[in-house]
């Protein structure tokens, strides 16, 4: 099952076939990264990966992953020694009480008021991009919108300038390549740019970076190393996860006959997303986990110093927890998943990232009812160790 990992492209559906089959076939399954660092991925069910994902055994410490990682090059005789910038500090890669500090200089931006706030500039933007699209036409949707429209978002939430937002996105998609001699560079390239943007005049004290480069919690104050990685986690999580949730949402309408049934009834693109996020998760695999002490996944003995990666998808479709687990269906009575995680690491951004969907979704389906799908096979699917999501979704919008 070492495909659960591996990159290069399958087609769509093909990756939640391997990842049942996994999940069937047993709990844990051996994989290794194209940089050699291996892992053991986790195919359980529902409740199991939920208990999984709030099990204080599997630390999210970055000093234990990046010492273990560090080990794993050793033994194999490799001179690489960097790790990329989500290999940092950031509240991603802590466990509390570190993690429950940094989170709480955060979370204000993210809460429910603060999201609900951003409606009508992400209404406004949403309207201006698909005013640029073509129609009648075939377009690729993943490049002309699901790509930008999310960028200018957290572009203007976190600070990021207009200007520069291109070549961030350039730097994004290329640090998440699974080519260590690819990824680096664009990692400290990216790095160096945050470094500028955070420590320069251009820096909107408005923005969510201003706002954390003065955050003060009773006295506390993030370190420059801790601004890095958070700087890291927002623009990736808040970008890369998002772009392909749009993708897989709009994909999955399509392939479902349900795209003409949303423009109609408005009320169901909340359905769609949250199956989308049940079915078809852009985030596949959980972020890296470390086991601080042997423990048992089902039976199966897991030693200390394990390098753990939870699959989400197989969770989602877990048959235990949902009847007819395998078949996109709008009409459960329930949609639970953990794409956005569980525990102390559940997604800070997870309502932007459900509000920007389901606005998009509600402007495309209302505007282009009659939207089709024009490529000739299910699309193509790009995989990493974390992501998966079509890498064109050629369409042509209808009125």
């Amino acid at each position: 099952m070492s495909n659960l990992l591996t990159g290069g492209d399958l087609r769509a559906r093909e990756h939640h076939r391997i990842e049942d089959d996994a999940r069937a076939a047993g709990p844990l399954h051996s994989a290794t990264r194209p940089d050699g660092v291996r892992v053991q991925v986790v195919t359980v069910g529902l409740e199991l990966a939920r208990k999984l994902l709030a099990d204080k055994r599997l630390s999210k410490d970055s000093d234990a992953l990046q010492n273990e990682i560090r080990r794993q090059f050793a033994e194999q005789g490799s001179t690489q020694s960097e790790l990329g910038g989500l290999f940092g500090p950031s509240m991603l890669n802590s466990d509390r009480p570190k993690h429950t500090r940094l989170r709480a200089l955060a979370v204000k931006a993210f809460n429910a008021q603060a999201v609900e706030q951003l409606a009508p500039r992400i209404e406004e933007i949403t309207a201006e991009l698909i005013d640029r699209l073509p129609v009648g036409e075939e377009i690729d949707l993943v490049k002309a919108f699901a790509v930008p429209m999310p960028l200018h978002i957290i572009g203007e939430v976190l600070g990021v300038p207009e200007k520069d937002r291109a070549e961030v996105r350039t730097l994004i998609e290329t640090m998440m390549s699974m080519d260590h001699d690819v990824s680096q560079p664009a990692s400290n390239a990216l790095g160096g740019y945050f470094h500028a943007l955070l420590t320069g005049d251009e820096l909107d004290e408005s923005s969510l970076f201003g706002a954390l480069v003065a955050a003060d919690d009773n006295g506390d104050h993030l370190t420059h190393d801790e601004l890095m990685a958070m700087a890291f986690l927002l623009v990736v999580a808040g970008h890369e996860t998002t772009a392909a949730l749009i993708t897989n949402v709009v994909h999955d309408a399509l392939d479902n006959e349900l795209w003409e049934k949303a423009a109609a009834d408005p009320g169901l693109v909340p359905l769609l997303v949250e199956e989308t996020l049940r079915h078809n998760p852009p985030v596949r695999n959980a972020t890296h986990r470390i086991t601080t002490e042997p423990l048992e996944i089902d039976g199966v003995t897991v030693p200390e110093n394990t390098v753990l990666m939870i699959n989400f998808g197989a969770a989602g479709r877990c048959p235990v927890a949902h009847e007819d687990a395998a078949r996109y269906r709008i009409d459960r009575p329930t949609t639970g998943h953990v794409a956005f995680g569980h525990g102390p690491h559940f997604c800070l951004g997870s309502g932007l990232a459900r509000l920007e969907t389901e606005i998009v979704l509600r402007e495309l389906t209302s505007r282009f009812p009659r939207t089709t799908y024009s490529g000739h096979e299910q699309p193509a699917v790009t995989r990493n160790d974390i992501m998966a999501s079509p890498k064109t979704l050629p369409l042509v919008l209808r009125r």
